[in-house]
């Protein structure tokens, strides 16, 4: 399948653990919490799955390495987002305990810390809290860049439209004068060139 478990000793993942910016706002004592637990860094190759749409597998993941591509099976052409490192996936199915909703595939090669939701259960309540709460504020910063692309968007679409209705006036005068489409774009050419000389 492309995926390979890699053996780390709790130390190794604490210093996995203290380069991730998702975790700086865990203090010491919780990072040391986090690398205690039977953690599996998962290197994938090239173009390999991580997580497939509608797959109910609740783990989280944090890119480690590498990128990754997010796609939909609905849109299997676009790709909607690239991760890098230290992003974090899986926290919506982890949190709603629904399917999978999107494909994530390595990009090229790419590693993986993956958190079971087994393990969470291992950590004390403070540290279960946070670390829910640190997922919800991933989500709304995530919610607060789609509105704003949205926005963005709705402000080129409207552009766009008002193009649209100024060459469709344009248009109709054309069509109104009674030129033939050869004549119109005989004309459009000549003056090209004209301009040219």
């Amino acid at each position: 399948m492309g995926e390979k478990n890699i053996k780390k000793t709790p130390q190794e993942i604490l210093r996995l653990i203290n380069n991730i910016p998702f975790f700086s706002s865990f203090n010491l004592v919780e990072r040391q919490e986090f690398s205690a637990l039977n953690n599996q860094v998962v290197e994938y190759s090239d173009k390999s799955t991580i997580v497939e749409e509608g797959q109910t597998d609740m783990a989280v993941f944090i890119l480690l390495k590498g990128e990754a591509i997010v796609t939909r099976n609905d849109l299997p052409k676009v790709m909607i987002n690239t991760l890098t490192l230290g992003a974090l996936f899986g926290e919506v199915s982890f949190l709603t305990k629904t399917p999978r909703s999107t494909n994530i595939f390595a990009k090229s090669k790419a590693k993986v810390l993956k958190l079971d939701p087994e393990m969470f259960t291992k950590l004390k309540p403070e540290t279960r809290d946070k670390l829910k709460d640190e997922f919800i504020a991933v989500l709304v910063s995530r919610m607060s860049e789609m509105n704003t692309a949205l926005v963005r968007l709705k402000v080129e679409m409207e552009a766009i439209s008002h193009v649209a209705m100024d060459y469709q006036d344009e248009f109709d005068r054309i069509l109104k004068s009674g030129k033939t489409m050869k004549e119109v774009f005989g004309g459009i050419h000549d003056t090209i060139d004209g301009l040219i000389r």
